[in-house]
């Protein structure tokens, strides 16, 4: 069955001057997705988006945030100029349309991975969206576009488990706010896997191995900050040790993943240390149990990666692994961690995040 790819020249107009979240970003994945010819390939589809409704975006945002990014755009369309939401959030005269068709395009995605049209999608949009809580944009993102799609399954499909994994190098504390006392359906159930930077190292600051949820949602966010310089071995260990008996019991329905490619060891934002086929060969161990619990429903959503075109390859190889491609993964030279980065891992990280999840789950 068909990969799908969300895409539009929407995406393009939300154009914030030399800002590196740029929409030269998306320009190299899909140049680069043509010259490999993933574009003419008929088992991936291009899915145009639909605008989601306002209602749809008040699934997690209050409607101060939402007037605030249509009133912003508006002056920037009228002045001729960027405007600010924060230090880091920039807005253009069309980031308000292009953020709703953001959103709706993981919606589109998700209706016609549940009528069958295809198997599993990759949302090549912008602005990304893993930084923004209820109440306020940052961090380059506008609307929560995953955040949103997991309200969406509850609230129109009807799911009642949902798992979000994060991969962006920096911590989607957004989402983890918005997530942090549960699901806002009643019927829903979250858990949220976040792997990206030390806090300590790296914007925004958060992300650590105490920040496990309240009240409905205690237990359910799952963090593991990555000391800087971590290489492919380490996100492997998250999964095999933490991740993947957590699925096995919490055993979702649909798996959505905020996917940034800042993890990249070249990436000018960050100091992470992994290749461009990381993400990939993480996917992989993802793919298993989403056929395994979720019908192989797995929407995987753009955030961050400012290396456009690592970045490009990156994406490149996680689309090949959506279509059970993985012979044809375009590999760099593989990175391991250093001998003391990999014993802190294993001696400290591991157990005492363990620690924190087992008054909360059986598997530990």
């Amino acid at each position: 069955m068909t990969t799908g790819i969300v895409y539009s020249p929407i995406f393009l107009e939300h154009k914030i001057g030399t800002h590196v979240e740029s929409h030269t970003r998306l320009i190299a994945i899909m140049d680069f997705l043509k010259e490999n010819g993933v574009l003419d390939d008929p088992n991936f589809k291009i899915i145009e988006p639909r605008k989601a409704t306002i209602d749809q975006i008040k699934y997690v945002h209050e409607e101060s945030l939402i007037k605030e990014v249509k009133e912003v755009s508006e002056l920037a369309e009228k002045t001729g100029y960027i405007q600010n939401l924060d230090m880091d959030t920039s807005v253009s005269g069309k980031t308000y349309e292009a953020s709703l068709y953001s959103v709706g395009g993981n919606l589109e995605a998700i209706d016609q991975i549940l009528n069958g049209t295809i198997k599993n999608a990759f949302a090549a949009v912008r602005p990304p969206g893993h930084h923004s809580n209820s109440y306020k944009c940052s961090g380059f993102c506008i609307f929560n576009n995953v955040a949103i799609a997991a309200e969406y399954l509850f609230r129109e499909k009807n799911f009642q488990r949902v798992a979000i994994i994060d991969w962006d190098c920096h911590h989607g504390n957004g989402t983890q706010d918005i997530f942090f006392n549960g699901s806002k359906s009643e019927h829903g159930e979250l858990v949220m896997f976040n792997s990206h930077q030390d806090g300590r190292t790296l914007y925004p600051g958060s992300g650590f191995i105490g920040e496990i949820g309240s009240g409905k949602g205690v237990g359910k966010i799952i963090n593991f900050p990555m000391p800087p310089r971590a290489a492919d071995d380490v996100i492997e260990i998250y999964f095999d040790e933490i991740i993947s008996p957590l699925l096995d019991e919490f055993k979702p329905e649909f798996i959505l993943i905020s996917a940034g490619f800042d993890t990249h060891h070249t990436d000018q934002l960050t100091y992470m240390g992994w290749t461009y086929q990381a993400p990939a060969n993480y996917l992989k161990k993802i793919r298993e149990k989403a056929k395994e619990y979720a019908n192989d429903r797995i929407l995987i959503t753009l955030e961050g990666g400012y290396q456009v075109d690592k970045q490009a390859k990156a994406v490149y190889n996680c689309l090949r692994v959506l279509n059970n491609e993985d012979e044809k993964l375009i590999e760099e030279k593989p990175r391991i961690s250093e001998d003391d980065l990999l014993n802190y891992i294993n001696t400290k990280l591991v157990p005492a995040l363990k620690e924190k999840l087992t008054p909360y789950w059986k598997c530990f």
